[in-house]
């Protein structure tokens, strides 16, 4: 194989290489929204991280930091303006 060739076939496989990597990323940072989509709807983290198949330590590390805090406000706010609205 010519040195032409070889250069064309790695920068190729270089290109491959980051287009799987922004795959890689974008499958993480959907991974992460239906992660905290289901944290708002009310399940657990330990049920989420039991489906994960992760612990609850490393669910919470995978998590932006605050965010449970947030999360249980947000939550707390919600079931009391039901509650008011089922007056």
């Amino acid at each position: 194989m010519s040195s032409m060739n070889q250069r064309g076939s790695a920068r190729n496989g270089e290109s491959e290489n980051e287009e799987m990597k922004l795959l890689i990323a974008e499958l993480q940072s959907v991974k992460m929204l239906l992660m905290l989509q289901a944290l708002a709807m009310g399940y657990k983290q330990k049920h989420l991280a039991s489906v994960l198949g992760v612990s609850e330590a490393t669910l919470s590390r995978m998590m932006p930091k605050g965010f449970t805090k947030e999360l249980a406000k947000i939550i707390e706010s919600r079931s009391l303006a039901a509650a008011q609205g089922a007056r």
